[in-house]
């Protein structure tokens, strides 16, 4: 019996769904395997260099940390810093209290080392105008950007700053390393997927935003961030791409942070950068017109199909369920999807109370929370639920 469109049409959603997480992955590998080869034969027919020279010499570096509350962490923050293996006089370290409510702000004012400027801001206006007041303070051709939660590894700023030695790069992003915890967050175990993605993309050119935790701009490629940005990490190394410049990944310049127990301490996160990633979506276009072809095909597969992941899935289940009446098939079909979604559900629930959730099914318990942030996320933008202002997380 031949297809109808609706069914081709449910196929296809949950395709697109199964080629973003599954298959993308596996098709990224050939790509770069084949890129590899490629650098090979030139090096070894032409000698041709198949690696980026680092920076012969070390540049001065502005860091630029936005924090709100955080006295927590700001002054092992800024003691990781100045202990950081770099030269003094070339490092200056920018911080932003955005009107902070706890002891960061007192803690600011202590600090009389002549390499940190401290600046509170009375009011909270968000941290993309935060960013964008410490930049335009700045004096540095090389701007590294991280977060007070952040810790660098000692040599982390070296490793970072090196793939500069090449003019066509303009951004650099390290890689972050979270630290394990006891809960049932499998964020950690999704961020390592994540970080072979992001290799993987930037060996064929399409890396795709920085890490936020740890990542270098040239000063020259900074563009002012609108008030409401959320993404800002993400912004900042987008629009460095539209530029033609190069965006490298370097993991062995890294830094570390804890990760949430909860997945629903994971959830309130994802909803906020859900909502920056729609808002990336609908605000920059030009990320698919003014990239390479790599950034536009990474870019599809690995953020806006996985944006629109919760979408599709709703998509084929409305067309699961208009099908179930033609056929025992689609019955099936149906009663899989509601079972799954059903007993995902019960799962979050539980964990959000307090309840311990087996090792077997955290992977598709984190997925389901996910893909509902994202879903949330995106009826909050569309109706402009949401501020570029800050909300506490555990991380």
């Amino acid at each position: 019996m031949e297809a109808t469109a609706l069914e081709l049409f449910a196929f296809a959603c949950v395709g697109a769904v199964i080629y973003s997480y599954a298959i993308y992955p596996l098709f990224l590998t050939l790509i770069a395997a084949n890129v590899q080869v490629v650098r090979d034969a030139r090096y070894v027919f032409k000698k041709l260099e198949r690696r980026s020279l680092p920076t012969q010499e070390l540049p001065s570096v502005a860091v630029i940390i936005a924090a709100y509350n955080e006295e927590r962490h700001i002054t092992a923050r800024i003691e990781n810093l100045l202990t950081i293996d770099y030269p003094a006089e070339l490092i200056r370290i920018y911080i932003g209290s955005d009107g902070s409510k706890d002891g960061t702000n007192a803690l600011l004012k202590s600090i009389s080392d002549p390499r940190v400027h401290a600046i509170v801001f009375e009011q909270n206006r968000g941290k993309a105008s935060v960013l964008n007041d410490l930049v335009a303070m700045a004096e540095a051709p090389i701007l590294v950007f991280s977060d007070a939660n952040t810790m660098f590894e000692k040599s982390a700023l070296r490793r970072l700053v090196a793939p500069f030695g090449n003019a066509d790069t303009g951004a650099v992003s390290g890689e972050l390393r979270l630290e394990k915890s006891g809960g049932d967050n499998q964020d950690s175990l999704y961020w390592r997927v994540e970080q072979y993605l992001k290799f993987f993309e930037a060996r064929i050119g399409g890396l795709l935003g920085a890490n936020g935790a740890i990542y270098a701009i040239r000063s020259t490629l900074w563009s002012p961030l609108r008030p409401d940005t959320i993404c800002d990490d993400f912004r900042i190394a987008m629009h460095v791409a539209t530029t033609g410049h190069t965006l490298v990944y370097e993991p062995t310049a890294w830094a570390s942070e804890e990760t949430p127990d909860s997945i629903h301490d994971e959830f309130l996160r994802r909803v906020r950068i859900g909502i920056g990633n729609f808002q990336e979506l609908v605000r920059h276009p030009e990320y698919f017109f003014r990239t390479s072809w790599a950034t536009r095909f990474t870019y599809l597969s690995h953020k806006v199909l996985r944006w629109l992941s919760p979408h599709l899935l709703i998509a084929a289940l409305l067309a699961s369920a208009v099908l179930s009446s033609q056929s025992s098939f689609w019955k099936v079909l149906l009663a899989i999807q509601l079972t799954g979604y059903f007993f995902s559900w019960i799962l979050y629930r539980r964990n959000k109370a307090g309840y311990s959730v087996p090792s077997p099914l955290r992977i598709p318990l984190f997925l389901f929370a996910l893909n509902w942030a994202l879903l949330i996320a995106s009826i909050r933008y569309a109706t402009g639920q949401y501020r570029g202002v800050w909300r506490r997380t555990r991380r």
